[in-house]
């Protein structure tokens, strides 16, 4: 009869610690959601008028990049604060590719290329190159939007024994 009452508290423990990770899940989805919208309704009034990806990327502070088409069917790029607040919005050919940021890490021989995604740190738009280095470490690896001029550049270990 004990254990029985003890697996019977384990089991409603265990379900309730379930509920509260989705829940918090689930507002955590809520919140990138309601900021992505609210990111994409502003753009609209900068003139882009067709949206083909927008993400979120955290640095030093949150932004919502959105990439899309002006009405020219020029593609656009715009840099909005989570609340919403339109940084930059420029067009794609302001800035180097993603192919030439990712290019600026080459010398460095990167053992994989983790991601390579537009941000803004301190209002400057930025390319992020996020890759595996030699000594099996995350790197970071910052170059200016505009011209590709390097930024910054740090690493930290994967959590295996370095």
């Amino acid at each position: 009869m004990k254990v029985k009452k003890i697996v019977i508290a384990f089991v409603c423990v265990l379900f309730a610690a379930l509920f509260l990770y989705i829940d918090a899940y689930s507002d955590a989805i809520s919140s990138k959601n309601e900021s992505e919208q609210r990111a994409m309704k502003q753009v609209e009034k900068k003139g882009i008028v067709e949206v083909t990806d927008v993400y979120t990327y955290r640095g030093s502070d949150v932004y919502v990049i959105v990439i899309g088409k002006n009405d020219k069917g020029e593609q656009m790029i715009a840099w909005v604060t989570e609340k919403g607040r339109v940084v930059d919005v420029r067009k794609a050919s302001e800035g180097i590719t993603k192919q030439q940021a990712l290019s600026s890490v080459q010398p460095y021989q990167p053992e994989a290329v983790v991601s390579v995604k537009l941000g803004m740190e301190k209002e400057v738009p930025l390319w992020e190159i996020t890759y595996i280095d030699e000594r099996d470490r995350y790197s970071f690896y910052y170059v200016r939007f505009e011209d590709g001029a390097f930024l910054k550049r740090y690493h930290f270990a994967r959590g295996k024994d370095s």
